[in-house]
């Protein structure tokens, strides 16, 4: 699990902006970091693997979050406020056994929750590294969070088939067929290309953000190529099965 998060972390930049706000005691702060992310991983894997879900286990979940949060430097007064994006996508989860899909709302909504432990990584750095605002603000992040959420579910489409995952790409294919989840996803992914452009021309003359824009730029190329690559390859079947 180490190897996926330090992966995850890195394709996310941490580290790099973990270097920009030249965090002291950044070493023992980052194993702080990867312990939060083995606590939402837990609470994942059990959403995943029960379609039962026991209210005394997801409490247990949360306990462990909450202390992960805690050794992170979240006052106890905050952990609400800290995890509400956190229960927010949560909730999307258990309403797959409600039959209430993702695809009947806002695809950038829900995108934009899924990035939910990615951006409280961030905002936990933000909150050791006073001056980093100064470089790019937390919100500069969000075409790139959002483009590499719907990555993730691209990449995980054919593992997903076996769990009970919210997994936009595979739910927009079985509900919708293949050819019109790929119209959507592929709009959507237009429309990160193009605020992405527009955020740049508002802030091009910080070199900042130019450099979020450019990993920006190039995962949307890899995504595009990838989803119509695992689309292909999806069969019906297996989708409805």
């Amino acid at each position: 699990m180490r190897n996926k998060i330090k992966t995850l972390f890195e394709y996310r930049s941490i580290p790099k902006l973990m270097k920009d706000g030249k965090l002291k005691g950044k070493k023992a702060f980052l194993e702080h970091l990867y312990d939060l992310q083995v606590s939402i991983y837990h609470l994942d894997e059990y959403l995943e693997s029960n379609w039962n879900i026991s209210k005394s286990i997801l409490n247990a979940h949360w306990k462990e979050i909450h202390a992960a949060m805690r050794s992170c430097g979240v006052p106890k007064t905050d952990l609400i406020a800290y995890s509400k994006h956190i229960l927010k996508y949560q909730t999307h989860e258990l309403n797959l056994r409600k039959n209430k899909l993702p695809t009947a709302g806002s695809i950038e909504y829900y995108y934009y929750y899924k990035s939910c432990d990615v951006r409280l990584m961030r905002q936990l750095i933000y909150d050791q590294a006073n001056d980093l605002e100064s470089s790019y603000t937390l919100s500069d992040w969000r075409y790139f969070d959002l483009i590499t959420e719907v990555n993730d579910d691209v990449q995980d489409v054919f593992e997903d088939l076996k769990t009970i995952n919210g997994n936009y790409v595979l739910i927009s294919a079985w509900e919708f067929g293949k050819k019109e989840s790929l119209k959507i996803l592929h709009d959507f992914i237009n429309q990160i290309e193009l605020k992405n452009k527009e955020r740049l021309s508002k802030r091009k003359s910080d070199s900042n953000y130019k450099r979020i824009y450019k990993m920006t730029k190039a995962q949307i190329k890899v995504t595009r190529k990838l989803l119509d690559k695992n689309m292909k390859k999806l069969k019906k079947k297996k989708i409805q099965k």
